[in-house]
């Protein structure tokens, strides 16, 4: 009942309010791309099949694509054969699904949950297996899916508390559109418990972990930390605060942090990355406004370096720029921006420190926390005073950094977890000789 009360009310609303916003589309030009996609008219010349089987892998946007890639790289190797479609629901997805993901997969707009557009996009995709990332829960697509006999997955499944009292007002109808899946491997115990409790079978969930934090190991990272060293100039015993994706006003706030700490740390280097590059000019604002000294990246690469500041102006360093530092600060979260995978500096063996505002990253400072290797702190004067207190006592330095490091590894292997019921499934259709998937580490 409640099923047929979703359809009939996702039919009403379209009805309603489409022919609107096709107007709106025409005369804008806002939310061309991918229109028709949403609609499910994908066209089956756009998908170039293989001989084996068909793998639909949803991702809603831009951080859901980023968790996919590892998981595709996996299942290049496991079904070398298969055809893989990727669908996301938001333009930015979209582009940087085709940038990262296009030579691995057919890129597409998710359809629009609506009873013609899944059915189409199905038809068009005709998969063997699908696979959800995080909670996306479409009835129509997902209940089309498991009337057609295709083995769904539910991945990385994460369910906050207040989506889990929203969901439970839906229970008969949310319990039905969790059996949908065959499995779901969910990040933490709570997810897990919460899962089961709208309805889902416990036998088919499993506790995998995160695979946004199952970050791959850097090959010699003693090397990488030796020439950042030099290219930065730097001793070994020389003290660094690395201060990573950092949002408008926090730049500020850690210089004030770093003056405050030159004195009782002498040669103290201040490293700062903001999280956007189209801010350095702004972020340059406020520090030149501010009598700050500093060098650009780019510049001490070419020069040296002559200031004991220095500011990222350059994309992609930064996961390696944490090797060098004494201490890592995470951005986003002295300010109201949920903050940023922690991980990414923790697992180079050092204390890491953020702000209260950690609401996206919060099962990762959970777990930084509990080993003892992260540090959250209220404002900037608490950041001083903790670094000083690490500081001025080396065995306190040396747990919290080694806790860091061994939290960090707590995720490892989380994208072969959550893959093993997908193995299984693959398995299945490889005695049909679809394929012959390979074996993933026990």
């Amino acid at each position: 009942m409640f099923y047929g009360i979703y359809r009939l009310l996702t039919r009403l609303l379209f009805s309603l309010f489409f022919p609107a916003f096709l107007v709106y589309v025409l005369l804008s030009g806002r939310h061309r791309t991918g229109l028709w996609q949403r609609l499910g008219y994908y066209g089956k010349k756009n998908i170039q099949r293989s001989d084996g089987p068909t793998v639909w892998l949803h991702g809603a946007s831009v951080g859901e694509i980023k968790a996919a890639e590892p998981l595709l790289g996996k299942l290049t190797e496991i079904a070398p054969s298969a055809t893989l479609v990727v669908t996301t629901a938001t333009e930015q997805g979209f582009k940087l699904a085709r940038q990262n993901l296009g030579e691995k997969a057919v890129c597409l707009i998710a359809p629009l949950d609506l009873p013609g557009a899944a059915n189409r996009a199905i038809e068009a995709i005709e998969p063997d297996l699908y696979i959800c990332l995080e909670t996306e829960l479409w009835p129509n697509t997902l209940i089309n899916l498991r009337t057609r006999g295709v083995a769904c997955f539910l991945l990385n499944a994460r369910l906050s508390e207040g989506s889990f009292r929203r969901y439970r007002r839906f229970g008969n109808f949310v319990r039905q559109v969790l059996s949908s899946f065959s499995g779901i491997a969910a990040i933490s115990n709570a997810d897990a418990e919460r899962l089961v409790a709208l309805g889902a079978a416990p036998e088919r969930i499993s506790v995998s972990g995160n695979i946004k934090y199952d970050l791959p190991p850097f090959p010699e990272p003693e090397m990488i930390r030796q020439e950042w060293q030099r290219a930065l100039d730097l001793r070994a015993d020389t003290p660094v605060l690395v201060a990573g994706s950092t949002h408008g006003g926090e730049e500020l706030l850690l210089l004030k942090a770093f003056r405050s700490l030159q004195p009782s740390l002498p040669g103290l280097v201040l490293i700062l990355a903001p999280r956007h590059l189209e801010r350095l000019g702004a972020a340059q604002a406020e520090l030149d406004n501010a009598g700050a000294e500093y060098d650009l990246l780019s510049r001490v690469r070419k020069s040296g370096r002559h200031s004991e500041i220095v500011v990222v102006d350059t994309m992609g360093e930064l996961s390696t720029l944490y090797s060098v530092a004494t201490f890592s600060f995470c951005g986003g979260s002295l300010v109201d921006c949920g903050g940023h995978n922690v991980f990414e500096a923790a697992r180079w063996g050092h204390p890491v420190f953020y702000g209260p505002s950690m609401n996206d990253f919060s099962d990762a400072k959970e777990v930084l926390e509990t080993g003892g290797g992260g540090f959250q702190v209220e404002n900037i004067s608490d950041l001083a005073e903790r670094i000083r207190q690490l500081s001025s006592s080396p065995d306190l330095y040396r747990r919290a950094a080694e806790a860091a490091r061994l939290s960090a590894t707590t995720q490892n292997g989380a994208v072969e977890r959550q893959l093993k019921p997908v193995l299984a499934a693959l398995g299945k259709m490889a005695v049909n000789k679809k394929i012959q998937p390979a074996s993933l580490p026990a």
